[in-house]
């Protein structure tokens, strides 16, 4: 990597670190956390800062808004002076939801969804959709994909000119409220790379 583009990194770090509160990820990886490759890290973020070395990320995963992994638990602290603590690991091709919290000593398989809002407390198998607080498995991953994909040939599709990523305006927010006053839609945007963290 040249000077320019570790110039660029580090600032964007800094940048996170006074918007959201996150430490940038090559902190992270710097003290021992494993990322794999293709990983999108949305904001306010947050990952275990005492043992983010017992958290290790496959390819291509991605960390939506406000998630938050815990690989200690120190609710016996007062009472026997230890830390309870466990690994987490994320296996390839993950989705985070918005919100969700991953606790110590869990496993989340290949190819599986985790719902925003959802607490993670024990394993999550691959090729599935795990919800709720405690997570459980709600379904597969391949038929969230194809209930979606018809979804997507059914409903209004706006594009990306309708997103923050394009040239959306105020007559476009405005058509889009109107439309989607009585039902769900898609808007096309650009996929998040690991350029974006």
């Amino acid at each position: 990597m040249g000077l320019k583009r570790k110039l660029v990194k580090v600032m964007a770090g800094i940048a996170r670190f006074i918007q959201y509160g996150d430490l940038p990820t090559w902190y992270y990886e710097k003290k021992g956390m494993k990322i794999g490759k293709n990983f999108c890290r949305q904001g306010c973020t947050k990952f275990d800062i005492t043992n983010c070395w017992l958290i290790s990320f496959g390819d291509n995963v991605t960390v939506a808004n406000k998630v938050q992994l815990l690989a200690h638990d120190d609710t016996m602290v007062e009472e026997l002076g230890y830390r309870k603590i466990g690994t987490i690991k994320i296996g390839n091709n993950v989705f985070l939801g918005a919100s969700s919290t991953i606790l110590l000593n869990t496993r989340i398989g290949d190819n599986a969804i985790i719902a925003a809002g959802s607490v993670v407390t024990r394993d999550i198998p691959e090729n599935c959709v795990a919800a709720g607080v405690p997570a459980k498995v709600i379904g597969k991953t391949d038929e969230y994909i194809l209930k979606n994909a018809k979804l997507l040939k059914e409903k209004h599709n706006f594009d990306i000119n309708y997103s923050v990523y394009g040239k959306i305006n105020d007559a476009k927010k405005k058509e889009m409220q109107e439309i989607l006053k009585e039902d769900i839609g898609f808007v096309k945007i650009k996929k998040f790379s690991a350029e974006d963290n």
